[in-house]
């Protein structure tokens, strides 16, 4: 696999994909893919141990992950959708978050970056570009996304900024996350989810 020529890109995301990617698959997050084990990568206790949140529309799928407990210190947190009673931990979905503190200006700028490069990946493709409010707390909370959608999946990358509320209530910081997802995942998110 080629590594993405940024640097930058390189020291946040960890993110590798081979030039003219043909499948979300062909994506790394800390060197993980769209169809790997978690076993792979960590130990069944480990996953056990981590929180499940699921979601109210269906508990076909459920996010686990782990705050500092892989490689490269890169993110601040990883995220993964698995589907429930699967023994091999497929990952159908994994997220990077990197916090920007009050700081929605970096964010954004950092977040250009990232889709310029995976536009020239994907043969320059262009990305859906969109605002959307989170319903909790007070409203306020508001995500600035691209999403690039892939053979197999999609991409998203976007900018949280936090509300005060938000921040107060569940401690929460203004970040930036990298998303890679398969179809199957992306469609149950915004279908069946909800």
């Amino acid at each position: 696999m080629k590594k993405l020529s940024t640097y930058l890109f390189l020291l946040l995301f960890s993110f590798s994909a081979p030039s003219f990617a043909d499948d979300v698959s062909d994506f790394q997050i800390e060197g993980m893919s769209i169809g790997d084990s978690l076993l792979d990568y960590f130990s069944e206790e480990e996953i056990k141990s981590w929180k499940k949140t699921f979601y109210p529309g269906s508990k076909k799928f459920y996010m686990a992950g782990d705050k500092k407990n892989f490689s490269s210190n890169i993110y601040d947190k990883l995220t993964f959708h698995l589907k429930s009673n699967d023994k091999k931990y497929t990952i159908y979905s994994l997220k990077g978050v990197k916090n920007f503190p009050n700081n929605l200006k970096a964010c954004k700028k950092m977040k250009n970056e990232v889709n310029d490069e995976i536009s020239s990946l994907l043969g320059n493709v262009k990305a859906r570009n969109y605002e959307s409010k989170y319903k909790i707390d007070d409203g306020k909370t508001i995500a600035y996304v691209s999403e690039f959608e892939q053979m197999g999946g999609e991409i998203r990358i976007w900018c949280v900024n936090v509300s005060k509320v938000s921040e107060k209530k569940r401690n929460w910081v203004d970040n930036l996350s990298v998303s890679v997802s398969s179809e199957e995942f992306a469609i149950w998110i915004d279908e069946e989810s909800r």
